[in-house]
């Protein structure tokens, strides 16, 4: 059986400010190659937990392993496999784009010549990379930080809001470029963003995150396991006479009762869709149309958002 390669993994990270718990028990694990999400609204705690991944926090508690290596007792070694970008890189302006890749390439360790030409080709910015970077436009500059990022052959990059103040143009370059790196070269990659529609066209994986805590992990594009979970939409002029007779057959929820029909959540393994359907018919409501109902990411961040509030 094959061994699924763990890049990050996350063991029961807590960590406070002062008095206030910002992270508790965080825990999960990024395998080689996947691309990975990290979602929750402000103040969730994801920038606290990206500074503790890259070493420019501590955790009060927890494990954070690299490719296997212990963050903390193996601190340089775990920091050799990770690039990032966090938000707009950091970059000297003055210099062209060729001349911020070799100081950067100067100040790691074992960085060789091919691999500089590699990061250059792969920054797609063609001429454009002997240009001062002071001319290059936002969407220039995050492939010129992606390309210093790999750099050294790195397992993990992190972007944090990587598409901030791109146009369409530039994020549908970042998304290429981000495949590319998955797919060819197998870079596992961790994305914060709050644009959760760009979430869900890049990632295979998201993990949701919400007061410090991790409050579900989805896989997404997941075409071999198919959910056996369906959102239906019964459209019929008796919906309340629907609701009732609904509520009456088990494993099957009512999810909201609307003017022209219900919506429900059946289990596919459990129920037939057109069995529920010949119960209604059979106590007289007539049914003009059922369809599935899909969830997009933010339909699903909206309604665990909705769940996990106490307000």
């Amino acid at each position: 059986m094959k061994v699924t390669e763990k890049v990050l993994e996350l063991k029961n990270i807590s960590k406070k400010r002062g008095k206030t718990q910002v992270l508790t028990d965080v825990d999960f694990s990024i395998n080689k190659g996947e691309i990975c999400g990290f979602v929750g609204r402000n103040g969730a705690g994801k920038t606290t937990l990206i500074k503790i991944i890259t070493s420019m926090l501590f955790s009060d508690e927890g494990e954070v392993i690299i490719c296997g290596k212990n963050l903390k007792t193996e601190r340089e070694k775990a920091l050799k496999n990770i690039g990032s970008v966090v938000e707009t890189p950091e970059m000297y302006g003055y210099m062209t784009g060729r001349q911020n890749l070799n100081y950067i390439a100067s100040v790691l360790e074992n960085v060789t010549k091919d691999e500089i030409e590699s990061a250059i080709k792969f920054s797609n910015l063609g001429s454009k990379i002997d240009e001062k970077v002071k001319k290059y436009s936002l969407g220039m500059k995050q492939r010129l930080g992606l390309a210093q990022a790999i750099m050294g052959n790195v397992s993990l990059l992190i972007l944090d809001e990587p598409t901030n103040g791109l146009d369409p143009m530039g994020v549908f370059e970042l998304k290429n470029t981000i495949n590319t790196l998955a797919k060819e070269k197998g870079v596992s990659i961790f994305i914060s963003s709050h644009i959760l529609s760009e979430i869900e066209n890049i990632c295979t994986k998201v993990v949701f995150i919400d007061d410090g805590k991790i409050i579900s992990i989805q896989k997404i594009g997941d075409k071999e396991k198919v959910s056996t979970e369906k959102n239906m939409f019964i459209k019929t002029n008796f919906p309340q006479k629907s609701s009732e007779i609904i509520q009456k057959i088990p494993y099957v929820k009512l999810l909201k009762v609307e003017n022209d029909g219900i919506s429900i959540l059946i289990n596919t393994e459990l129920h037939d869709i057109f069995e529920i359907l010949k119960s209604l018919h059979e106590d007289g409501v007539n049914v003009e149309g059922c369809f599935e109902v899909k969830q997009n990411l933010e339909d699903k961040f909206v309604k665990m958002m909705g769940e996990g509030s106490n307000e």
